[in-house]
């Protein structure tokens, strides 16, 4: 339990939900969720390298595969990174002709469906 009463007593999680809703408020957030709190916290461990065992354990999952299913998405720059590292030690080169751009862009697109299809016990090829 992660909040109760002095006497010991857990709060209904509504209450908890509307002092969050209230102190981000008065703190000029944008309107958010308290549990879009708990992603921001696992994709700002995730995008720091922090370790995914001791992430997981942060924040409550007892499963790490399951923490890395959740949080392992494909962002844009970090696709961008290894499109260009992998054509620098490829061609040693960057990403800056349209040729070898749409290469790399089709290699990572395969990549990503292979990905998840990897995800769901599928593969596709």
């Amino acid at each position: 339990m992660l909040f109760c009463w002095p006497d010991g007593r857990p709060p209904h999680p509504d209450t908890i939900t509307r002092r969050f809703k209230r102190l981000a408020a008065a703190a000029g957030l944008p309107d958010i969720d308290l549990h879009d709190v708990r992603h921001s916290y696992a994709t700002a461990g995730r995008d720091a390298k922090i370790d995914w065992k001791a992430l997981s354990h942060r924040i409550g999952h007892s499963d790490v595969a399951f923490t890395m299913k959740q949080y392992v998405q494909t962002d844009l720059e970090a696709d961008r990174q290894v499109a260009n590292t992998l054509a620098e030690l490829i061609i040693g080169g960057s990403l800056a002709s349209t040729a070898v751009a749409s290469l790399a862009n089709q290699f990572t697109n395969h990549m990503q469906k292979a990905f998840l299809c990897s995800r769901k016990g599928l593969w596709p090829w």
